[in-house]
């Protein structure tokens, strides 16, 4: 069979969409990344022409040209995998190009970027204090925000909610994550409800058409990158110098339950990780919890004060 490439990607995204019933913010994040390689080589290339040299040459222009992280030259080689082993599955290609393909890319192995005690405090205060104000959209980050700490959400899984997956008497949200997996997150405290409850008054009063649970003021749902951007603003309106993302609100919370002696099967349920592996590294203590324990314990002044004492 011969198709063009860009057949061959409308063809999988359309399988995706359907077959596999794959979330919005996948699709987005395989069309993407499928995209930049219908750029690189050539959408009406055929697809059987497409060899392991071009997929060695796509990653090195990604990471020369493109100046990209290697977090996001992995994933876009992943899509690109994902897809040739569905054409082979669907007979499309003979064999997927990656097929005994040496190409490993080697991530950094960074920590977590978790808010620190202050940060939190500072951005806790300012949304809140904004809320009283009785405007809709900062009643709607206020939410946001308290949710995303509280739970650990991704950006993309709390703007794809629906106000029929939210069970405001029990506190819980039923989300669908990676892989359209689903699974139900708890907003634990009476402060996280009576944020929950105060949007919902909120919500009620613009009367929406739309069932999608964040609404702008203008009646639209909120998306991920708006949510990133009024989040950014926040920080700064908070005067927390670095750059503060929703994911680091995951980072964040994460973290919180971990050092709080939470069971990591928990936290990795409530994060909706596949593998416990990832949730692993939050076990690792932060360097402030180190040097507060450090300070805690300070065995050579006790050691000090004993010897002094003989």
């Amino acid at each position: 069979m011969s198709i063009t490439l860009q057949t061959s990607i409308c063809r999988f995204l359309d399988h995706c969409r359907v077959g596999k019933r794959l979330s919005p913010h996948t699709l987005r994040a395989y069309s993407v990344d499928l995209a930049a390689f219908s750029a690189f080589a050539g959408g009406e290339r055929f697809i059987g022409t497409i060899t392991r040299d071009i997929l060695r040459d796509f990653a090195r222009a990604l990471f020369d040209d493109g100046g990209l992280k290697e977090t996001t030259v992995k994933r876009r080689m992943a899509a690109l995998k994902v897809m040739f082993h569905w054409l082979e599955r669907d007979e499309v290609i003979d064999l997927s190009p990656f097929h005994r393909l040496d190409l490993t890319i080697r991530l950094p192995r960074r920590l977590p970027r978790a808010l620190t005690a202050d940060e939190i405090r500072r951005l806790l205060i300012a949304v809140e204090e904004e809320a009283r104000s009785g405007d809709l959209q900062a009643i709607l980050l206020h939410f946001a925000v308290i949710t995303l700490f509280a739970t650990g959400l991704r950006v993309g899984e709390l703007t794809a909610v629906c106000v029929g997956d939210v069970d405001a008497s029990e506190g819980t949200i039923v989300v669908r994550g990676k892989g359209n997996r689903e699974r139900k997150v708890y907003l634990p405290s009476g402060h996280a409800l009576r944020t929950l409850a105060a949007y919902l008054r909120a919500r009620k009063k613009m009367r929406p058409d739309h069932d999608h649970l964040l609404l702008k003021g203008d009646r639209n749902p909120e998306t991920a990158q708006g949510l990133r951007r009024a989040l950014v603003a926040l920080a700064e309106r908070a005067s927390i110098e670095r750059r503060v993302t929703p994911h680091m609100l995951r980072h964040t919370a994460a973290t919180q339950l971990i050092e709080a002696g939470v069971d990591i099967r928990f936290v990795q349920k409530l994060l909706g990780h596949a593998s416990i592996a990832t949730t692993q590294i939050y076990t690792q203590v932060s360097d402030s919890s180190l040097k507060a324990t450090l300070e805690r314990a300070n065995t050579v002044e006790r050691m000090m004060r004993n010897s002094k004492g003989r």
